[in-house]
């Protein structure tokens, strides 16, 4: 952070002393976005409270997948993300793993609208393909690890596409997205 803050930011990536296990997004973005970033106890509950969206979008992903279950058990379901002590702790000491898992939230969302049975509007569905290539990109540039959200995406929209344009759209898609993260 201190890093961050005393340079800018093409100078703090390439910065010698810049390390660690995960791309510098979470950096790059809080600079950027968020006025707390360099006071610790406002910005611990900034991410706090961004890790509150994580059931929420949660709900919202089980509520279009599991369209006749009450919506008391799939809320039910959606806060027990809130009893893992990862989870918990990381939102807490304002840790870096909590945008990962959102974004990866974020991208099965949208993949669900992608191919809802309710969606017949093309414009839409070229929308949340956007949103799931989007969100799914950047859930890697988050955390390394979670780079199983785009293969899972990816194929999905291959073998449930039937249009070869838009698979090949799709792939160009996942190609200009990870074009940073090679840089990074």
């Amino acid at each position: 952070i201190k890093i961050f803050e005393n340079n800018n930011i093409v100078d703090a990536i390439k910065h010698p002393e810049i390390f660690g296990n995960r791309p510098p997004l979470i950096y790059i973005l809080n600079k950027i976005f968020n006025p707390f970033f360099y006071d610790l106890e406002k910005y611990r509950l900034c991410v706090f409270i961004l890790s509150l969206f994580g059931p929420l979008f949660l709900y919202i992903g089980l509520k279009i997948r599991f369209k006749d279950i009450k919506s008391e058990y799939l809320a039910l379901l959606s806060v027990i993300i809130l009893l893992s002590p990862y989870y918990r702790t990381s939102a807490f000491w304002a840790l870096n793993e909590n945008y990962g898992i959102v974004t990866a939230i974020l991208s099965l969302v949208f993949l669900n609208l992608s191919f809802s049975k309710q969606l017949i509007e093309s414009n839409k569905k070229s929308f949340y393909y956007f949103c799931t290539l989007f969100f799914s990109s950047l859930c890697v540039y988050f955390d390394q690890k979670l780079i199983i959200i785009p293969l899972i995406c990816f194929l999905t929209f291959f073998f449930n596409v039937k249009k070869i344009k838009t698979i090949f759209l799709i792939c160009l898609g996942y190609v200009i997205l990870s074009i940073p993260f090679l840089y990074l």
